[in-house]
């Protein structure tokens, strides 16, 4: 089974119909270059197959997936939102502040703190950026995607 259709039978699963503009939002982040699209990004790749989606209807289900758990939202530390898909792996990012390339981090740096332990505190969720150049634009050139 494609991953597409993987994230088709979650929605079914859940219960929510499946237009060809949700497949088309789904399959927007398969095909895009840029694992962490914004919604007018994957809006961009949308209309090329759907001219009459809007960007209203892109955020809609954006949300939508975003509260099935299908998507999460990033702040990569600029003024829009971005996602990903695949929301239940645990990850954390490098952000370049230069060329906004993100790289995931695959270890959660937060489990060094101990915070849970030393606090006495149930951490729920979080979510742990670090911002910085990354190798290309600190020797001057490109992103980590190059």
């Amino acid at each position: 089974m494609s991953t597409i259709q993987l994230y088709i039978q979650q929605l079914k699963e859940k219960g929510v119909k499946v237009t060809p503009q949700r497949q088309a939002i789904l399959k927007a982040f398969l095909d895009t270059e840029n694992k962490h699209p914004s919604a007018e990004e994957i809006h961009l790749e949308v209309i090329q197959s759907f001219p009459g989606v809007s960007l209203d209807t892109v955020y809609r289900n954006l949300n939508m997936l975003k509260q099935l758990g299908i998507l999460r939202e990033l702040n990569l530390g600029e003024r829009r939102v971005r996602y990903e898909m695949g929301s239940d792996s645990h990850h954390h990012h490098l952000i370049c502040t230069q060329c906004g390339a993100a790289e995931e981090i695959h270890y959660c740096p937060l489990q060094f703190l101990e915070l849970d332990k030393k606090n006495k505190f149930k951490i729920q969720s979080h979510h742990f950026e670090i911002f910085g150049l990354c190798e290309k634009c600190s020797n001057k050139g490109g992103c980590f995607d190059e």
